[in-house]
């Protein structure tokens, strides 16, 4: 895991694609404190139930979320690519992971981390962002509730 390491405009540009109503200066305060993390072929980036800690942003491959029921039965429920997030639903609703998301089989995957305040904050400054987030965490929820 590395600090962001001078490869700020993909940073950059991959914070407002995944988060379109920041403002300049919001990505120019946020950009700095993102952390790049590479995770190898079917390593656990988060686990359901956990306590969460950090946002994601996918820089490159992609991410399987993968949710077990309450019957037991588990799958996964949605891939997240490049330019897409995860980690929201349980740093907004402060609540335990309600999904575990890892890299593929085979592939790995590379993402922004911003950890839990950093993330709690720029909802704070962005209420456009917040709302948006929230809709999809929305929409999320959702097809989770309809995965059980």
């Amino acid at each position: 895991m590395d600090h962001n390491d001078g490869n700020t405009e993909t940073a950059d540009e991959l914070l407002v694609q995944a988060l379109p109503k920041l403002t300049a200066d919001q990505v120019a305060e946020v950009s700095p404190k993102l952390v790049r993390q590479t995770y190898e072929a079917g390593q656990v980036i988060i686990n359901q139930g956990d306590a969460p800690d950090h946002f994601y942003i996918i820089i490159s491959g992609r991410a399987e979320v993968w949710h077990e029921g309450l019957s037991g039965q588990s799958g996964t429920i949605d891939i997240r690519k490049p330019g897409e997030y995860f980690g929201e639903v349980g740093l907004l609703q402060d609540r335990p992971r309600s999904a575990t998301v890892r890299a593929p089989k085979d592939g790995q995957v590379e993402v922004l981390a911003m950890n839990r305040q950093d993330f709690l904050d720029l909802m704070q400054d962005s209420k456009a962002t917040e709302m948006t987030v929230a809709q999809e965490m929305i929409q999320r929820l959702i097809s989770l509730a309809s995965a059980q």
